[in-house]
């Protein structure tokens, strides 16, 4: 990357690297990339079933059983990436690969496997075969997604901006592509989600996601250069990339990293169950009495959502991921109990009446009150999620401090092996609670009777547990010693050892070009 001095900011004798904001716009659409194929594969039950005649139960099983293959590809393919290198880049190669992977992956199973008139048993190992490479191709993506998160700046102020573009095309991509796929492509199959409609489906998610993948590339590539992804050699080594022991060590004795782990996973976990479709439905369906709203809620919460993700980059920008991490958890937390206790206790239903025609000043004070927990809960949780990807960051940076290894993909897939293992049990425990209710032949319908449990299940479960992950991140959190100031040590330790290895290495003179050229 070209030396350009405007690119570097100093504070407190730190010289830090910066990136320019359209590098990191378009490097965050690996998001954008990655989201036409899961939207496609969200739906695996009916490609399973109208292509390879599968019973949904049975394909559900399969998709199940394969978080397990997603995985355990996590940590294999972060080594592998942690040792690659090649003249197309480390993170270009990994994002284009995996794009190749699974658009093969994905043709075969949309456009070529119709016509092979495969059934029974060799219809399942078909398909089992391509998700598996879906799911391979997909890891690849998803990886070098967050190394580029690591790679583009270590300047406080502006890594958390990274998860702003990272949010907003979260938001955005899957509306745009949701309308395409049902107001656009369906229409042209008589409105049936069968072969021919995921055979089209398919083209256009390829292209799509190609589009997005070239921009990723070219936002990126200034950034994707060897030197970003050295290490610090020790007196002893002549190669400071990572080995298996050191990707054993960062887990064992990154203590860090543990707590991060903690943090993140808990409340993944807690929003996966909270999240689960008998829960909306107990939610919207049951206790407010339309599950309309929660299709209009979703749309209208995007732009307050990314606002407080704009309002808590700025914030984590000044103080750090953890300190932000853990005065919005606290407030989380407070306004979920009082949320707990206007579901509990409210007239929820009559907010449901107004679709009905039933408008009167109660309903519309219901109505109001719910929006604004809605909104306000989503924003708040926001600030956590932005501060929580910097915080991931932050650990991959405290790791080379540590151990002078640079391994921001053993980072990130020890994260998401744990997260993946443990959110998958999120729907399960959902279903297996609301059981206790009541459900067990059947799931939860709109215009159930409203009961006590009904009431007291649903704010378990949507609440109750997101509270037992947030009091997880505070235990977490309280112990990091990852604070706004820490960080800024650490980032002088590192560039002072490369200082000191730069001018073993070349002989560079301790001055004032010296530290620019180091930065940069």
């Amino acid at each position: 990357m070209a030396k350009d001095k405007s690119l570097i900011r100093e504070e407190n004798g730190v010289m830090y690297k910066k990136a320019k904001t359209w590098h990191i716009a378009l490097s965050m659409m690996t998001g954008a990339g990655q989201m036409a194929f899961y939207l496609l594969m969200n739906g695996a039950t009916y490609i399973g079933n109208a292509n390879f005649g599968i019973l949904v139960a049975v394909t559900g099983l399969i998709i199940t059983g394969s978080r397990l293959l997603d995985g355990i590809t996590d940590p294999i393919i972060a080594y592998f990436l942690e040792r690659f290198n090649s003249r197309f880049g480390k993170v270009r190669f990994s994002i284009m690969f995996g794009w190749l992977i699974m658009a093969l992956s994905t043709t075969l199973m949309c456009n070529i496997g119709p016509k092979m008139d495969l059934t029974g048993g060799v219809g399942i190992a078909y398909f089992i075969l391509c998700y598996a490479i879906y799911i391979i191709g997909y890891t690849f993506v998803s990886i070098a997604g967050q190394i580029n998160m690591s790679i583009l700046t270590n300047d406080p102020k502006q890594r958390p901006t990274i998860g702003v573009w990272s949010t907003a095309y979260s938001y955005l991509f899957p509306m745009i592509m949701g309308v395409v796929a049902s107001a656009v492509i369906l229409p042209r199959f008589n409105n049936i989600q069968g072969t021919a409609y995921f055979g089209t489906y398919n083209v256009v998610a390829i292209f799509v996601s190609l589009f997005f993948y070239i921009l990723a590339c070219i936002g990126i590539a200034p950034y994707d250069i060897p030197e970003n992804f050295e290490g610090i050699k020790s007196a002893d080594s002549s190669d400071a990339k990572p080995e298996i022991k050191d990707m054993v060590a960062l887990i064992k004795d990154n203590k860090e990293l543990q707590r991060f782990i903690v943090a993140a996973t808990s409340d993944k976990l807690a929003q996966t169950i909270g999240s689960a479709a008998v829960v909306s439905t107990m939610l919207n369906g049951i206790m407010i009495g339309s599950m309309a709203i929660s299709s209009i809620l979703s749309a209208a919460a995007m732009l307050p959502s990314i606002i407080f993700a704009i309002i808590g980059a700025r914030i984590a920008g000044r103080k750090g991921s953890r300190a932000v991490m853990i005065s919005w958890t606290k407030i989380c937390i407070v306004m979920n109990i009082a949320y707990a206790a206007y579901l509990l206790f409210a007239p929820t239903q009559l907010v449901g009446g107004i679709f009905s025609g039933n408008i009167t000043t109660g309903a519309i004070i219901m109505a109001v009150t719910y929006v604004l927990f809605n909104f306000g809960n989503n924003a708040v949780k926001m600030v956590v999620s932005v501060a929580t990807s910097h915080l991931r960051m932050d650990v991959v940076d405290y790791e080379m401090d540590r151990s002078g290894k640079y391994m921001p993909a053993t980072v990130s897939a020890t994260y998401s092996f744990i997260d993946k293992i443990v959110s998958s049990f999120g729907a399960t425990i959902a279903t297996l609670c609301v059981g206790f209710i009541g459900y067990t032949t059947t799931a939860p319908q709109q215009g159930d009777p409203l009961t006590w449990g009904v009431r007291l299940m649903t704010v378990a479960l949507m609440i109750g547990f997101p509270i037992i992950g947030w009091i997880c991140t505070l235990v977490a959190m309280k112990n990091s010693s990852i604070t706004y100031e820490k960080m800024e040590e650490i980032q002088k330790n590192i560039s002072d050892k490369k200082a000191a290895q730069m001018q073993d290495q070349h002989g560079y003179k301790n001055n004032e070009e010296g530290k620019l050229l180091r930065a940069l």
